[in-house]
């Protein structure tokens, strides 16, 4: 069974937000508000959140889930937001199958990630994973994606539904991205594209966004000064704006944005 939130208007454009690593469908909440506008579903990615499923973590495979679960919702078309991991996904969506993307917004992500980069990266989490309880780890990357961590007001509430580590799933995902190149998918992709990006973030460095901006010149690219890894809810005002902005661009019903 898949896991998900579907909010809005059924006859509107359908937006589909995908989570990062280590995360839940509840960590767009502040998205959420765009089902005014838009039909919102938000998936929990296989080893994630309340998922059934935890065998098979790959990225090809939490893209095939996420085109099922759209044919399984009669959905032949939609924008797609992706943040970190989920940013991943969405470019192996659109490679997989462009006819049912619309628009795309990569969110604090990459389109590139060197293997012996990512191995290291990937051998740094582990540690810091076996010595730590699933609490003090959650904490631990909160504080990594937050560009102000002293913020404890805003700490408790994204450390209250942003992150749900599953010890059985976590590694493999994060495993996932190891070795990824979308370059030349951005380069060819004919959709629409926005790059979202954050001068402070330190899980995916501005470089990456320079990068896919690089590869995919006809794409807009929007930046976020004072956020970090996660300006979705550090900045959730700016950043629905940028979304709402994008979308009513490139929406099937231009008069449903009036």
């Amino acid at each position: 069974m898949y896991s998900y939130i579907d909010i809005g208007e059924r006859n509107n454009d359908v937006l589909v937000l995908v989570h990062g690593l280590g995360s839940r469908k509840e960590s767009w909440k502040y998205q959420f508000e765009l089902s005014k506008n838009f039909r919102v579903i938000a998936p929990d990615l296989r080893g994630h959140g309340d998922s059934s499923f935890d065998d098979d973590i790959t990225i090809k495979t939490f893209a095939r889930d996420i085109i099922h679960l759209l044919e399984q919702l009669d959905i032949s078309a939609a924008h797609f937001c992706g943040l970190s991991l989920g940013g991943i996904v969405i470019q192996e969506i659109v490679k997989t199958k462009p006819a049912i993307v619309q628009s795309l917004i990569l969110s604090n992500t990459s389109s590139y990630i060197p293997r012996m980069t990512g191995l290291y990266a990937l051998s740094e989490g582990k540690k810091n994973l076996a010595k730590m309880s699933d609490d003090l780890y959650e904490q631990h990357m909160i504080k990594q994606c937050m560009y102000d961590a002293k913020n404890e007001k805003l700490f408790h509430d994204i450390h209250s539904f942003y992150f749900k580590l599953n010890r059985k799933t976590y590694l493999k995902a994060a495993k996932s991205g190891v070795g990824i190149n979308y370059l030349s998918t951005l380069m060819f992709c004919p959709k629409p594209i926005i790059i979202i990006a954050s001068l402070n973030d330190r899980i995916t460095p501005y470089l990456n966004a320079t990068t896919m901006s690089l590869a995919a010149p006809f794409s807009k690219m929007h930046t976020f000064d004072q956020c970090g890894h996660t300006p979705n809810v550090e900045c959730p005002a700016e950043y629905n704006r940028v979304l709402l902005n994008f979308l009513n661009e490139h929406r099937s019903n231009k008069a449903a944005s009036q």
